[in-house]
């Protein structure tokens, strides 16, 4: 009984949390990168994920993934949730973790991540 409980598992959870991290940009001791499997274009939004991994601790977090809602037209983005792990790579324990509603968008026309979404969206 436990050998098809595990392959059920893996198959359930791997295709649940399926990512594809690409290499956006790298500055000031950080990583860039943007979760190129599920980027998503909804009306005139664009979700996607970004994960950032820190040269060196930060409060303790060695990455952080955000995720945003963004309007390409206008180079905004909102926030909609954010994790930070004690490992890179969005790995180990999650050691703070916030939810937004994606409403509150801010003008980032400097940031490399959202050029990279909108871009693939297009």
């Amino acid at each position: 009984m436990k050998f098809p409980l595990f392959f059920f598992s893996v198959f359930v959870f791997s295709s649940a949390f399926a990512v594809d991290w690409q290499k956006v940009d790298e500055l000031e001791g950080k990583s860039f990168y943007v979760d190129v499997a599920n980027i998503k274009k909804q009306d005139e939004f664009v979700y996607y994920s970004e994960l950032i991994d820190f040269e060196e601790a930060i409060y303790g977090a060695l990455s952080r993934i955000n995720t945003f809602k963004a309007n390409c037209a206008t180079m905004e983005r909102a926030t909609i949730s954010i994790r930070s792990y004690t490992g890179q790579m969005g790995k180990y324990i999650v050691i703070n973790e916030a939810k937004n509603d994606g409403t509150r968008f801010i003008k980032d026309s400097q940031s490399n991540t959202l050029k990279f979404a909108c871009g693939q969206t297009m």
